[in-house]
């Protein structure tokens, strides 16, 4: 009885740890992403006024122009911040019904036009499920903040012994090896998820052409490591 209830006092001290680190994060991006944006357009709406005080007209469409580009990106980014405070939809709607309640709450409602495909019959196991889940995750939130995409597809595909998701996105691209030597992007995430399913992380871009992540893993892979710490939609 005593080792349970210490198990269950750790097992509660963890789940506490797990919250405070998630809000310090949300924190941080709250911080870095919306306050610095609604602070950028408070600048331009500064310079705008002394350009109309000055009878500078011709430079206050430029101003508007940001100030509409920098306000379109603050609510991408409070859509997204918000999505992420909501309970988990995994656990209720299973891979396909939390990715497609992520591009319907977030990508489609920021003006992207945002698809989910999904081939095989995929019966995949509740943690290969959240590791797919967390990398696409990842994925769909750098083009958001990043690429600058107008189109984002996400793929779901069992083949055999495998399932396959595919992340594209026509944004700007990137110079990949750069940003995988720096572990930008959140590129070194989604590769440590993967290799914990036992799978493989593949990432293409280019500047100016657009990206595609994508992670294969088995589908009956085994996380030892999880076990010894305790048509289209």
């Amino acid at each position: 009885i005593a080792v349970t209830v210490e198990n269950a006092r750790l097992r509660a001290e963890a789940e506490q740890v797990v919250i405070l680190q998630e809000r310090e994060r949300l924190a941080r991006d709250l911080h870095d992403s919306v306050t610095q944006s609604l602070y950028s357009l408070t600048l331009w709406i500064e310079a705008g006024q002394r350009s109309v005080r000055m009878g500078h007209l011709d430079r206050v469409e430029e101003y508007l122009e940001r100030l509409e580009e920098g306000t379109r990106q603050a609510i991408r980014d409070m859509r997204l911040l918000v999505y992420e405070l909501r309970p988990p939809a995994l656990e209720r709607e299973g891979l396909v019904g939390a990715l497609q309640e992520r591009l319907d709450a977030v990508e489609k409602r920021s003006g992207i036009q945002a698809r989910l495909m999904v081939r095989g019959n995929l019966d995949l196991s509740p943690q290969i499920e959240e590791g797919l889940y967390r990398i696409a995750q990842e994925a769909l939130n750098n083009a958001l903040k990043h690429a600058g995409a107008s189109t984002i597809t996400v793929q779901l595909c069992a083949k055999g012994r495998e399932v396959e998701l595919g992340v594209i996105d026509d944004g700007v691209g990137f110079a990949r090896d750069a940003a995988v030597d720096t572990g930008g992007m959140g590129l070194a995430n989604m590769q440590q998820r993967a290799a914990h399913l036992n799978g493989r992380l593949s990432i293409v871009s280019e500047p100016g052409q657009g990206t595609r992540i994508s992670a294969t893993i088995p589908r009956n892979t085994c996380i030892a490591q999880r076990e010894e710490n305790s048509k289209d939609v």
